[in-house]
């Protein structure tokens, strides 16, 4: 069969696998960062770019708005615009994110696939790893079933680290690493940024060992210039970090939160293993984060370890082959002292996230072991070592969360059936058999986890909505812009449940114009702590009161005319006395419940589009808006026109062509002034500094152009020099 047809087949079996979570859990896919930031916001950018209007700010999502400056949501990354467009067409939230989390599935397992065959494994070993990896616990169980963003970047980072190996080799064009890594870059998580690096970095080191010179050269630049992806993709962030919650976010420290420990690789073949890890749940986990797969360890005393001890001490093999490998092991040992190093370092956080790159990393070490063969000697004695290592397994499992005990001896009972298995079929019918086995194991046991974990899920536990149907019945009443005073703690699964109180990025997928509440990964920090208001979206009691109290004296009006708030909701847990006191004046109930009061004005406000307040020398005679732009038409004495806007780093303002500041005022508002007369005030946002991003990246284009085309004809004269010695 050609090679690309397996690799393939790879892929849409990976795809194929991923549907058992999801067929055991349908929500298996829908939860944590996915349903409260990432898929509504999918949602809402693909409606608007089926619109013809591609969003770089959306100022009606507020501290969520930033999209450029997020950078989380990759808005230069054309495979990311097209899975927005993608979820758009979804009404189920829930199965767009399975879809999307399917094809990152498939995509990582066909880049295993072809990485492992690129280092010289064979078919079945290397069909074996891509299988393997995308349904390891951290990226099963944490990346697709929650943090979109980490799937993508590891899939991404394994298709650019296959596509630089090959160019380190002379075996693709410049082009094609570069169009890949550009879009590993781009994909809007630092992780892929950081893991381009480390695969630069190690084949860089190998090329250096190998004294390959001209091929480094390529290489590095090569990848300097697809690391110009990052200045467009995260240059509006570091840019706008000042007024964001991650100013500040520097040095290196350690609060052991989600810090890995070297003693739980031992656990690495143990399905039901719940690490010693501090979580958000506390000081053990609820999923098996560093589980890879049941055969990995079980299967160590069955590799030929005297031959490979032979060939890496034969010179020959070391020339033609090790040296290659020294790639490989920079970048394992890189990953290694990532995961298990300090738990913050910069702006990265949270190590266990970097373990699915170095259990990739595991897995191609496995596939070349294992592409030399079985060990058929001494059959009891590594019989005997498996069993000792599932054991271990089993008391490593058994000691982090012995309520499990029973789920713990099944599991092992079911890893060491699965041994059986493998090894009668190896002996049976070869190493393919082998392979099939070991396929088939992990196919079981990913099923088996994910009903084992159904089980720990408390009856009426929180389920958040995923029709987008069902979020636009509850909020289709809603007028203008929204403001939701709730905490999560104090809301009912029930009302979660019926969309009647959302928390993040949810209400983004309904038909509502406008959310103050909304999820954010970077913040903004002035506006957030005058509403006393988290990443969720969740506020504090005493916003209520707040509200209805002028800004200062500059701006002598209530807080939520300020903020050109039309529609207030108002949870009783958070703030009792709603349901039974009358509407402030200019208010009125439109909707009462047992666990929320719904407020909307009497009349519309005063002022046109989003201006929110114009000092007294300022008439507001007109107002042209979209998400990025607003021209106003102002007269009289002159003074100061505050936007229901948030003054992110990006914002210019001009008054008749002419540019005057744009700044933040009370509360993290926009603020203009204003000179006396008629006048045409035009605010417009802009990525900073996104026209030298946007430059830089365009003549890194050129420049990989050029050494695509000196590429070819170095290695076309090369070739044909060696034809000439050969003849």
């Amino acid at each position: 069969m050609p090679e690309w047809m397996v690799a393939l087949a790879v892929a849409v079996a990976a795809a194929a696998v991923a549907t058992i979570p999801r067929i055991v859990y349908d929500r298996f896919y829908y939860g944590g960062d996915m349903l409260e930031s990432f898929v509504p916001s999918w949602h809402r950018i693909g409606t608007e770019l089926l619109a013809g209007r591609w969003l770089t700010v959306n100022p009606d999502a507020w501290i969520g708005g930033n999209y450029a400056g997020e950078a989380a949501y990759g808005l230069y990354n054309p495979v990311n615009l097209a899975n927005y467009v993608l979820a758009a067409k979804f009404e189920n939230l829930s199965v767009a994110a399975f879809v999307i989390m399917a094809e990152f599935l498939a995509l990582l397992a066909l880049a295993t696939y072809l990485l492992c065959r690129e280092y010289g494994a064979r078919r079945g070993p290397a069909i074996l790893a891509g299988l393997t990896i995308p349904f390891s616990g951290f990226t099963l169980f944490y990346e697709a079933a929650g943090w979109p963003s980490g799937m993508m970047a590891v899939a991404w980072v394994t298709l650019f680290w296959w596509s630089a190996l090959r160019l380190s080799r002379g075996r693709t064009n410049p082009l094609v690493t570069f169009v890949i890594g550009a879009l590993t870059v781009s994909m809007g998580n630092p992780y892929a940024a950081l893991g381009a690096v480390v695969v630069l970095l190690g084949i860089g080191i190998g090329l250096l060992v190998e004294r390959q010179f001209f091929r480094l050269l390529v290489l590095v630049v090569t990848g300097a210039c697809a690391g110009t992806a990052a200045l467009v993709t995260y240059l509006p962030l570091f840019l706008s970090v000042d007024v964001t919650t991650r100013a500040g976010s520097t040095g290196i420290f350690n609060d052991t939160f989600l810090q890995p420990q070297i003693g739980g690789l031992a656990g690495m073949s143990s399905p039901s293993y719940l690490p010693v890890i501090m979580t958000f749940g506390g000081p053990v986990e609820v999923i098996p984060s560093l589980y890879l797969a049941w055969f990995v360890l079980p299967l160590l005393p069955w590799l030929p370890w005297g031959r490979i001890r032979a060939l890496f001490a034969s010179a020959e093999f070391r020339r033609a082959h090790g040296r290659p490998l020294i790639s490989l092991a920079v970048i394992a040992v890189v990953y290694f002292l990532f995961t298990f190093g300090p738990s913050n370092v910069g702006m990265f956080r949270w190590p266990i996230r970097l373990v699915e790159y170095l259990y990739l990393c595991v897995v191609i070490g496995l596939a070349l072991a294992l592409s030399l063969g079985i060990a058929r000697d001494r059959v009891r004695h590594r019989a005997t070592a498996s069993a000792v290592l599932i054991a271990l397994g089993f008391y490593l499992a058994f000691s982090s969360s012995p309520a499990l005990t029973l789920r713990h001896t099944l599991f092992a009972l079911l890893v060491a059936a699965l041994c059986v298995l493998a090894y009668t079929g190896w002996r049976t019918r070869g190493p393919n058999a082998l392979v099939a086995a070991l396929v088939l194991g992990t196919v079981v046991v990913a099923a088996a986890q994910v009903w084992s974990l159904t089980r720990d899920v408390e009856r009426g536990s929180r389920v958040d909505p995923a029709s987008t149907s069902v979020l636009s019945e509850q909020t289709d009443r809603y007028l203008g812009t929204v403001l939701q005073l709730a905490d999560l703690g104090d809301t009912s699964h029930e009302d979660v449940t019926a969309g009647r109180i959302l928390f993040g990025n949810e209400i983004m997928a309904s038909s509502v114009e406008g959310s103050i509440n909304a999820y954010t990964g970077i913040g903004f920090t002035e506006f957030q702590e005058a509403l006393c208001m988290d990443y969720r979206g969740a506020v504090c009691p005493g916003v209520y009161g707040a509200l209805w109290q002028p800004v200062n004296a500059d701006i002598p009006i209530p807080l939520i005319d300020y903020l050109r708030v039309s529609t207030l909701v108002v949870e009783h847990g958070l703030v009792p006395e709603v349901a039974t006191t009358p509407p402030p004046p200019g208010w009125h109930v439109t909707e009462r419940s047992d666990s929320r009061t719904v407020l909307q004005r009497d009349r519309p406000l005063p002022l046109p589009g989003r201006v929110a307040f114009a000092s007294d020398g300022v008439r507001v005679l007109s107002s042209d808006t979209s998400a990025a732009t607003e021209t106003v038409r102002v007269a009289g004495s002159g003074g100061t026109v505050w936007f229901a806007r948030l003054a992110w780093p990006g914002y210019s303002a001009t008054v008749d062509g002419e540019p005057v500041d744009a700044t933040a005022g009370w509360h993290g508002l926009l603020e203009v002034p204003v000179p006396p007369g008629d006048h045409d005030l035009v605010v417009s946002f802009r990525p900073p500094r996104q026209n030298l991003s946007v430059a830089a990246f365009g003549a890194a284009t050129v420049v990989v152009l050029i050494l695509s085309v000196v590429d070819a004809v170095v290695r076309r004269r090369r070739l044909s020099a060696a034809t000439t010695r050969t003849t």
